[in-house]
């Protein structure tokens, strides 16, 4: 067995990322069971609200990550290797000043999202605007170490940022910093992940001559932005707009109970996540291969072509999330007590449920991101439609920590049958 996953580049970078991902997802997880234990159910519900935003106001960042690895991947394949170090130069001076003006009007509308989440101080929302100075060229270095498949690299940095986040976090918050310690936390591991980034990227500089600037397809690129941007915007609340509304609708301690329910939910998509990290470049550099081999008479029975990347992510994928599944609806109250403590037991009803919607919604991803990597676009009036429905029926139905968990999982559900339906209707005819 290790000598066939030896000979399968894409089982091994899989298989690498994955371990790496998850000690850094169990690293995380440490994190917040030491935030939840640490803060009170209305503070972490706060600094739960707080990261759902960030996730959401960095919709932008993760176009420009998805548009960067995809074109670097394609350039890879290509072995247009010029053009790889012609992004990294030009654009990092670009992006700073693009965070730069993004931070200047959050500042202006902090006050908005400050009544709008009903945080009880400003200080904590301050602290995670100015992250937003540096966000842009972080996910430029990222997206370029990813598109060239340095997993090696983005593993050791997503680690040793982890562990730095987890004891900046614990002494913050020894310091009686609270929410704004723990956003510094992650804000100032962030900043020295994104330094690290520059060590396995030194190498680019040695790809062109002063003499030799390629230009980049820059058209083609801004037109492949746009349904990047719908795609990671309607994923993004999908799997984060549920927080935001409870903090909006419940009281401080029930949202406190349900962003702790999310962390445990969490988890099943924190552990597919890798997967479809390392997909994406993949497919993306075979979509590129298979169209400049259509003369190839053996290539359909090629092992690399991107529909049998996606069954191979589809069942691992499968595979794993399953198999959380049952641990989800068999131990939850162990879970609960490992990671949240018994102060979340009354949880356990709901975790198993929960779960279900965050396997459902991994599956979604990755079969969106797996359209983004090989152009298909018109998949996302399924996630759009998706969106609308998860905020009209939790507009509607949220009385009960029961309506929106079964929303979740309706939603879901049917966004993914959608993606089925097209998947087998337009792509394999």
């Amino acid at each position: 067995m290790l000598s066939k996953l030896k000979e399968n580049q894409f089982y091994l970078d899989s298989l690498i990322f994955f371990i790496a991902s998850f000690s850094g997802g169990f690293g995380n997880y440490i994190f917040h069971s030491l935030t939840a234990r640490l803060l009170s159910p209305s503070s972490y519900g706060e600094l739960q609200s707080l990261i759902s935003l960030s996730v959401i106001l960095g919709i932008p960042v993760g176009v420009l990550f998805l548009v960067i690895t995809k074109y670097t991947a394609e350039f890879k394949a290509k072995n247009e290797n010029q053009k790889i170090y012609f992004l990294f130069k030009n654009f990092t001076k670009k992006f700073f000043l693009l965070g730069i003006l993004l931070f200047i009007f959050l500042l202006i509308v902090a006050r908005f999202i400050l009544n709008f989440l009903a945080l009880t101080s400003l200080i904590p929302l301050i602290v995670l605007i100015a992250s937003f100075i540096f966000v842009f060229s972080a996910a430029l270095n990222n997206a370029l170490l990813q598109g060239l498949q340095k997993f090696k690299a983005l593993s050791v940095i997503s680690i040793i940022s982890m562990v730095l986040k987890i004891i900046l976090a614990f002494i913050f918050i020894k310091l009686s910093l609270a929410v704004s310690g723990v956003v510094g936390a992650i804000v100032l591991s962030g900043l020295v992940a994104y330094g690290l980034t520059f060590m396995p990227l030194r190498s680019l500089a040695s790809l062109t001559t002063p003499t030799s600037l390629p230009s980049l397809p820059l058209r083609q690129m801004l037109c492949f932005s746009a349904p990047v941007f719908f795609t990671l915007l309607f994923t993004t609340l999908l799997y984060n707009l549920d927080i935001i509304l409870i903090k909006h609708f419940f009281t401080p301690e029930l949202a406190g109970q349900y962003a702790a329910l999310a962390l445990l939910g969490h988890i099943v998509f924190f552990i597919i996540g890798p997967l479809i990290a390392v997909m994406f470049p993949a497919a993306a550099a075979a979509h590129i291969s298979s169209e400049r081999s259509l003369d190839c008479p053996n290539l359909h029975n090629s092992p690399d072509l991107p529909d049998a990347i996606l069954k191979k992510t589809l069942l691992m994928s499968v595979s794993v999330g399953l198999m959380a599944l049952v641990f989800y609806f068999t131990f939850p109250a162990l879970i609960i007590k490992i990671i949240v403590g018994v102060n979340y037991l009354e949880l356990a009803p709901y975790l198993g449920w929960f779960a279900l919607a965050m396997f459902l919604f991994s599956i979604v991803f990755l079969i969106s991101q797996y359209f983004l990597s090989i152009n298909q676009t018109r998949f996302v009036y399924f996630l759009g439609a998706s969106v609308l429905a998860q905020i009209i029926f939790i507009f509607i139905w949220h009385q009960s920590l029961w309506q929106i968990i079964w929303i979740m999982n309706g939603v879901m559900a049917t966004c993914l049958a959608g993606l089925a339906i097209y998947y087998t209707k337009t792509l394999k005819h």
